[in-house]
């Protein structure tokens, strides 16, 4: 896989008050010209409220409707699906949507995990092994696997994706993670973050290609990032306020940007993979976000006026992005990616 060309997606936020929602949003972002679409892949999720729903099933939906949009995870786990049932789960969507599908794989959370009884343990070299399984399994081959989660024996699909493999991106935030994208990874998936601080990050999955012989430009580099448009840069910034925990989740990347978060509520810097769903974890993030600066929430999106965010897209690009999958926010989103559609996209896409 070569990357070539900056893309633009969006990003289903979870829960959401009517799944039909995301059917609406999916048709017109594939009518706008975007490249992708993005939802997680939880039980639960923070806040609480509305619904949380089974992502592939929904792409399954999602896929009946559309024509263009790459559909992915952002991201799934290696400990609630065995890599066999989930091969085939993806290879049947990868054909229904006409080689569409994209897995975004990572170490998971504790709250789509521990409410439920299922042990969080060794999760990196448990998607690695799933990685492995999974793409033999796509390959056709009649294979054995002896791992040390799970033993095959003659195992082959009758089912392949209609793609030569699905893309697999890694969310990887961590050194050895990020390292193992470059070295594995068909494409990158990190939080929020600065342009400096991406660059900063990328550098570890560079490493891992370089390592493994690989060119940089074989790995698609996502951003998550929330964006808001407005008249002023001010009325766009204050329409962010209200999700500085979801902006910067995870308390080592703020410190890593020069801020610190002296949150009485968390003790660990990766306290969003541990929090449960539950009255006190859903307390702790709540009082985590409140700890957040508006600075470091500037930093970390894309916010302003339509030339205001063009600028920071392109500090981006430098910084090494070549995907941008958006969290669109405010008063009325969908205006915001008519903007996005309108102005931004063909800005990029046309010189």
């Amino acid at each position: 896989m070569k990357v070539k060309g900056v893309k633009f997606g969006l990003y289903l936020s979870t829960p959401t008050p009517a799944l039909n929602a995301y059917i609406v949003d999916a048709q017109r972002v594939d009518q706008m010209g975007f490249d992708s679409l993005w939802a997680a892949d939880h039980l639960l999720t923070v806040p609480s409220g509305g619904k949380v729903p089974d992502v592939w099933t929904m792409f399954t939906a999602i896929a009946g409707v559309t024509s263009h949009v790459r559909l992915g995870s952002f991201v799934s786990d290696a400990f609630r699906r065995h890599p066999a049932i989930f091969a085939q789960q993806l290879a049947t969507l990868d054909c229904l949507s006409n080689g569409r599908v994209t897995l975004g794989m990572g170490a998971g959370e504790m709250m789509n995990l521990e409410q439920f009884g299922i042990r969080w343990e060794k999760p990196v070299s448990r998607f690695v092994e799933a990685v492995e399984i999974m793409r033999k399994l796509w390959s056709g081959e009649v294979f054995d696997y002896e791992g040390q989660f799970w033993q095959l024996k003659d195992a082959v699909l009758q089912i392949q994706p209609l793609q030569e493999s699905i893309p697999i991106y890694f969310g990887a935030n961590g050194s050895r993670t990020k390292e193992l994208t470059g070295r594995i990874g068909d494409g990158w998936l990190p939080c929020c973050m600065s342009p400096e601080l991406y660059k900063k990050h990328l550098k570890d999955v560079k490493e891992g290609a370089r390592k493994a012989g690989r060119s940089i430009d074989e790995i698609d580099r996502v951003l998550y990032v929330y964006t808001a448009i407005s008249e002023d840069h001010e009325s766009a910034l204050k329409q962010l306020e209200p999700y500085k925990a979801s902006i910067v989740l995870w308390p080592k990347i703020l410190d890593g940007a020069g801020y610190v978060a002296e949150c009485p509520a968390i003790a660990e810097a990766d306290f969003y993979s541990k929090i449960l769903m539950n009255e006190e974890g859903e307390r702790k993030f709540e009082e985590y976000g409140k700890f957040v600066p508006m600075e470091v929430v500037e930093d970390f999106s894309i916010a302003g006026t339509v030339d205001d965010c063009i600028e920071q897209i392109e500090d981006y690009i430098e910084a090494g992005v070549t995907h941008f999958a958006f969290v669109p926010v405010g008063p009325e989103p969908m205006r915001v990616l008519l903007r996005y559609s309108r102005d931004i996209i063909p800005y990029f896409k046309n010189r």
